[in-house]
């Protein structure tokens, strides 16, 4: 089934807070590369957008970048970028 992109926030046991769509899990809703296709960026493309827009205070990812995550010490600056990205998926009404 389904659903309209939306990101949900929360902190984590380090301190960071951090966001996604989590909504279905079992399906890839939280998989890192589904902003940039909904923009039509590149995934690399979309990664410099959001150091250079939104400054997050970590960056990690797995070797392969299968997973590429943001973290940000600052819960109103996530929520900007969290913000942000659930607003360009209600306007290109991007489902997953």
């Amino acid at each position: 089934m389904s659903h309209l992109y939306k990101v949900t926030e929360w902190q984590t046991e380090s301190g960071y807070w951090v966001c996604n769509d989590v909504e279905d899990l079992g399906h890839n809703s939280g998989v890192w590369w589904h902003p940039a296709r909904m923009l039509n960026i590149t995934p690399c493309s979309f990664v410099e957008m959001v150091i250079n827009k939104f400054q997050p205070d970590e960056i990690v990812h797995s070797d392969d970048c299968s997973f590429v995550g943001f973290r940000w010490k600052s819960q109103t600056k996530m929520r900007t970028y969290k913000n942000w990205l659930n607003a360009e998926a209600r306007k290109h009404q991007y489902y997953i």
